[in-house]
């Protein structure tokens, strides 16, 4: 079991930031979650750009290419839709 988390610790790493944003969603304020959110996924991208095939492990999906246009194509439309969310004042 501790070999498997090893192993994938990239996909682990992706998947805490994305439940922190969910929760700060949530919890505390839609756009500070939404941008984390995003980030989660620019996350990936990075580490499936740094990472050889093998060391990404379930980050890796289809083809590299494939994979690194999707992440940073929906990372960079999250993140500009979570900064057009105007701040709730009350």
């Amino acid at each position: 079991m501790r070999k498997l988390l090893r192993r994938q610790w990239p996909l682990l790493s992706v998947y805490a930031l994305m439940a922190a944003g969910i929760l700060l969603v949530v919890f505390v304020d839609f756009r500070s979650g939404a941008v984390l959110f995003a980030v989660s996924v620019l996350w990936a991208f990075l580490l499936r750009l740094l990472l050889s095939d093998h060391g990404a492990g379930l980050l890796r999906v289809r083809r590299r290419r494939i994979d690194l246009t999707v992440l940073f194509t929906l990372g960079v439309v999250l993140l500009l839709l979570a900064l057009v969310v105007p701040h709730r004042n009350i």
